[in-house]
């Protein structure tokens, strides 16, 4: 089946890794159990440890109304048919009364062409079991640039183009309220989707391989409107708008900014769909990624697994509260630069979305922030493997907010990953946050992968023109690391030269000229506070800083039910135990042999 299942035994590894052991449910626990408190609740940073403009409110996902909602009521319950099932399934979804599932039996269902479409909201699309319930492309159509399975309107987050309304005020970063410059007509909705976006600010965006005029400048969001974020009309009145969330960063009437509506040029406005998701089965073999959310508010996949798909297995473009969490997300049939590799993607101005849970890994990039519009939050996932088809002794990158200009105000909390870095071949990013993560310095290369990191191998880089980011509480390498095949030792910071060892910090180096120095713009602005690293085997803290108290989290207010019986935080700098088990981690252990 995938390419890292030859040797164990598929069912019984799978059952393990959707949480089948030890009693360990990863159903979403209860409002009580595992939430984020009401927004002025939520875990803060004080001003001292980091400064405002470097923080805002992360209260992701579906957390903030209860978590996924349990649906029970069955509208339809299909089997495989031997045949094309695309149609009858398609029939099930339009038309299932809302709050109810469709409910997909064990076996092999064969899906073709354009695959599915769930464009209503508070619909589910429920399989008997990723290991049970397979949805197979069967037309091999990778090079159509369809998904297997869209949630909203498939191609739709390129059209917040209706009715754009210049703000005649600044938007201010924290507020959730903005002043527009004319009354919309119609009249904006209570619960309407939106997104605010402003021309490039050159003290902010820096646009990389993309020039003036070109138009990779409209890839993941509006044309030269790099800097977005997708929200929710909580009220309006004549010029006067409020959102459900806070503004992640300002919104300048000096460079444009304007609130846009989702709709189409030739029937108007569009609602966006709501509370509609996709649990319990394996897809595969999209041409134009496995499962997309466009346009999704308050969505979500859970306990998916997604694997051999041209384009991301998961993706959620201009999306509101949406959630990807508990599944399995591997293997790219396309591990090379371009988008056919990368394997979750968070774009086009999405905000207040969470990535939670999962094991993502053996792709070009397990993940891409294009244009993502803050607030979002990647947490407690395992993020393994990333490479190139023709260049496997190059690190690829890890987690991060990267490949387009400007993702901004996003938060990497709890992961583990090989390592954590910046990419700057289409733009910079700014205001991220690196809470309590371990980043390793080595790739797995869990068989048959034959990985070796010869070259560019660190543990946190950050390529030039990253700015203002923040790591606190992480830890770096692992403790009796090699620095095989290549360079002789590791050191604790590169500093220009590329010969004097395996680097813990790589900061402003540039990744497309590497006879460069470090920027020092990237090393001014990153805060460093509180990590720890194996070669000097301190942690090591900003000397300007004397807070030393580091947030368990910046996003639950407890201990999240999916860690069971393991310590929480799993990632603890000053502790006598560095690290101890990330569920998502222990879960594909469970079929793999013990190594870094």
């Amino acid at each position: 089946m995938g390419l890292l299942m030859d040797s164990v035994n598929r069912t019984g590894f799978l059952a393990v890794l959707y949480g089948v052991v030890a009693g360990l449910s990863l159903t979403h626990a209860s409002c009580s159990d595992y939430r984020a408190a009401a927004d002025g609740e939520v875990r803060t940073l004080n001003t001292e440890m980091v400064p405002a403009e470097r923080r805002t409110t992360w209260n992701p996902g579906l957390n903030a109304v209860g978590g996924i909602p349990s649906r029970t009521t069955i509208c339809a319950t299909l089997s495989p048919s031997s045949g094309d099932d695309t149609a009858a399934i398609q029939f099930a979804l339009d038309n299932c009364p809302p709050n109810q599932v469709v409910k997909l039996n064990a076996g092999d269902f064969r899906i073709s062409g354009g695959g599915l479409e769930i464009n209503r909201s508070n619909i589910v699309l429920r399989g008997s079991g990723p290991t049970a319930t397979r949805l197979l492309k069967t037309d091999q159509a990778q090079t159509n640039g369809l998904s297997v399975i869209v949630i909203g309107n498939r191609w739709s987050a390129d059209k917040f183009m209706t009715g754009s309304i210049n703000l005649s005020a600044n938007g201010v970063k924290g507020s959730r309220a903005v002043t527009l410059a004319s009354t919309p007509g119609p009249a904006l909705a209570v619960g309407e989707i939106v997104l605010l976006d402003q021309v490039t600010n050159p003290s902010l965006s820096w646009w990389g391989n993309c020039p003036s005029g070109d138009a990779c400048r409209g890839w993941f969001s509006r044309n030269d409107r790099p800097i977005s974020q997708v929200l929710e009309v909580e009220s309006a009145g004549g010029n006067q708008v409020t959102f459900t969330t806070p503004l992640h960063i300002d919104f300048l009437t000096a460079y444009t900014a304007q609130l846009s509506r989702y709709g189409e040029d030739w029937k108007g406005l569009v609602p966006a769909t709501r509370r509609s998701g996709v649990e319990d089965l394996y897809v595969e073999k999209g041409g134009g990624g496995n499962i997309a959310l466009e346009v999704c508010a308050y969505c979500w996949v859970k306990a998916v697994e997604s694997a051999h798909s041209i384009g991301p297995s998961a993706s959620l473009s201009g999306c509101f509260r949406s959630v990807v969490r508990d599944s399995y997300i591997h293997t790219s049939d396309d591990p090379n630069p371009g988008g056919g590799g990368y394997l979750l993607a968070v774009d086009m101005g999405s905000a207040d979305n969470l990535i939670e849970n999962n094991i993502v890994m053996s792709g070009n990039k397990v993940m891409v922030m294009r244009a993502s519009g803050g607030g979002n939050v990647i947490g407690y996932n395992y993020m393994e493997d990333s490479y190139g088809a023709d260049y496997p002794t190059i690190v690829e990158t890890g987690i991060n907010a990267a490949h387009m200009t400007t993702a901004h105000m996003e938060l990497f909390e709890g992961n583990q990953s090989f390592n954590f870095d910046a990419d700057a071949t289409w733009g910079n990013q700014i205001y991220i946050t690196v809470l309590r993560n371990q980043l390793t310095g080595k790739r797995r290369s869990v068989p048959p992968l034959n990985l070796i990191d010869i070259d560019n191998r660190r543990a946190i880089g950050l390529t030039i023109n990253s700015w203002w980011y923040t790591f606190l509480g992480n830890v770096l390498g692992y403790a009796g690391m090699t620095p095989r095949p290549a360079r002789a030792a590791f050191i604790y910071e590169w500093t220009g030269d590329w010969n004097a060892g395996v680097p813990m910090w790589q900061l402003g180096y540039d990744g497309q000229n590497w006879g460069t120095t470090p920027d020092a713009k990237v090393v001014a602005t990153t805060i460093r506070h509180g990590n720890f690293d194996y070669v000097t085997n301190t942690t090591v803290w900003d000397p300007g800083i004397a807070d030393h108290n580091l947030p368990l989290s910046l996003y639950l207010t407890s201990k999240p039910a999916f860690f069971g019986a393991h310590p929480w935080p799993w990632v603890d700098p000053t502790g006598a135990t560095k690290t101890d088990t990330l569920p998502a981690r222990a879960r594909f252990d469970e079929g793999h042999p013990a190594q870094p």
